[in-house]
């Protein structure tokens, strides 16, 4: 090799050992941070955690304080088969309600009186057993095919932060709230709902105080988070309705249990 060839060759190497160099000590650009989940996936998650393959049976209890100072403890089996979306809820307590409940067939909510054998057709709005409580409150959660949702980013508290979401009801569609406001926790859970009138006025907030982890025997045994205990208060008249969901069983239901002639056999 020449002279001047060995020369080049020795500044190409230089070179090449300084862009090494310089790449090495050159700052790191900052880390992006992971895009935030949208608004229509969160709410999936919360309904994918609550979603059951199973069929469902719990004894549910109501304990309800109004302002004067009354209480009333009422208690109801609620069963439900998501897949067909069969609902059907039974009075147990009070003894001069026990007999009654509700069921729906297709889209339709039936409520039972058993003192005089009537049906009487209601809607998802109407109050379940004359409290503040309503079909939506014992129904699978089906947020996302309801309602439209709207972000509204998130919010701190107690050093966690809440996704918070607005959901509006979609066009033909029916739904206990035509608004509701939701808080998120980062499991998504649902913390806290707002229900709104359709004029905005706040009609009920809920205050959803635990979950309980159940495996689903029909989808592998995989865990879903089932509520545990919901406080309810009214707006309007300051009501507080608690609500516990007491002897969970995922389990095969009779079809014959989700008819008006099993409700009204109960009676008999």
């Amino acid at each position: 090799m020449s002279t001047s060839a060995r020369c080049l060759a020795a500044l190409l190497t230089l070179l090449s050992a300084s862009a090494a160099t310089a790449e090495e000590k050159a700052p790191k650009p900052p880390e992006a941070k992971p895009a935030a989940m949208s608004a229509e996936d969160v709410l999936r998650q919360v309904d994918a955690r609550m979603a059951l393959k199973s069929d469902f049976k719990s004894t549910v209890r109501l304990r309800e304080k109004r302002k004067d100072g009354t209480e009333a403890l009422l208690e109801m089996l609620v069963f439900r088969r998501d897949a067909s979306r069969d609902l059907l809820i039974y009075i147990t307590k009070p003894r001069n309600m026990a007999g009654g409940g509700y069921l729906r067939i297709g889209r339709n909510l039936w409520e039972y009186d058993p003192s005089v054998g009537h049906w009487q057709r209601t809607t998802s709005r109407g109050n379940i057993v004359n409290t503040i409580s309503c079909e939506e409150d014992f129904d699978r959660s089906h947020l996302l095919e309801t309602y439209e949702v709207q972000d509204e980013g998130e919010e701190a508290a107690a050093g966690t932060k809440f996704r918070k979401l607005l959901l509006k009801v979609r066009p033909g569609m029916e739904a206990s709230f035509p608004q509701l406001r939701i808080w998120v926790d980062p499991d998504y859970n649902i913390v806290k709902r707002v229900g709104y009138a359709p004029s905005g006025r706040v009609l009920r907030t809920d205050i959803i105080r635990g979950y309980q982890k159940i495996k689903d025997p029909a989808a592998d045994n995989r865990p879903v988070f089932l509520l545990r205990e919901v406080l309810e208060v009214e707006e309007a008249e300051g009501t507080q309705l608690t609500v516990r969901y007491d002897e969970v069983e995922l389990a095969p239901l009779s079809p014959n249990i989700f008819t008006k002639t099993w409700l009204e056999s109960r009676f008999r």
